[in-house]
């Protein structure tokens, strides 16, 4: 998984909960390396395992953990780390979430094997757009953070309602996404 997950991830930790809170979630975690480089690959495990370490450390559900991060993540990380990127993905919340395949390929490109999520859309009749997301990581929950995120970026609340889920037995992951 990009760095820049775990970036945001450890970004996430020590901003709302402090430093102190980040150094036990590492420990938790096992984790090893003193810094994440945004470019850099890590194995989604490590990932994985600091989200986990996050949840009990905080004492709060994984899937709330992911949400509340994913969210930080586009807030914070992301503008931070990839204002470029953020700037030229779009315009509205509606294109930047149209964009997110384009996005993934850009920021992984110089990284051997990578295997950023895909995302299919279905625009609705009614303005709702249907995400689906596809990942063998699972993190659709992050995912629903990083769209709210997304959203208010743009000083916009979207309503989000997952309506698949793989981790439910569903074939892949669908978000509908409500504009104001």
């Amino acid at each position: 998984m990009k760095g820049i997950v775990n970036k945001g991830i450890q970004e996430f930790v020590e901003t709302v909960h402090g430093k102190d809170v980040w150094a036990s979630v590492k420990a938790r975690a096992d984790c090893k390396p003193p810094f994440f480089a945004i470019g850099q690959d890590y194995p989604d495990e490590s990932s994985i395992a600091l989200l986990d370490a996050a949840s009990e450390e905080l004492d709060c559900p994984r899937e709330q953990v992911m949400m509340a991060c994913g969210e930080f993540i586009v807030l914070n990380t992301l503008k931070q780390h990839y204002p470029t990127y953020f700037a030229l993905a779009g315009s509205s919340p509606r294109e930047l979430l149209l964009h997110m395949n384009r996005v993934h390929e850009q920021v992984t490109r110089s990284i051997m094997n990578a295997t950023p999520p895909r995302f299919e859309f279905e625009e609705l009749d009614d303005g709702r757009l249907l995400m689906h997301y596809e990942s063998h990581r699972g993190l659709c929950s992050m995912l629903h953070g990083l769209i709210l995120g997304v959203g208010r970026s743009f000083d916009q609340n979207l309503q989000v309602r997952e309506t698949h889920c793989r981790r439910k037995g569903d074939d892949r992951c669908t978000m509908e996404i409500t504009f104001p």
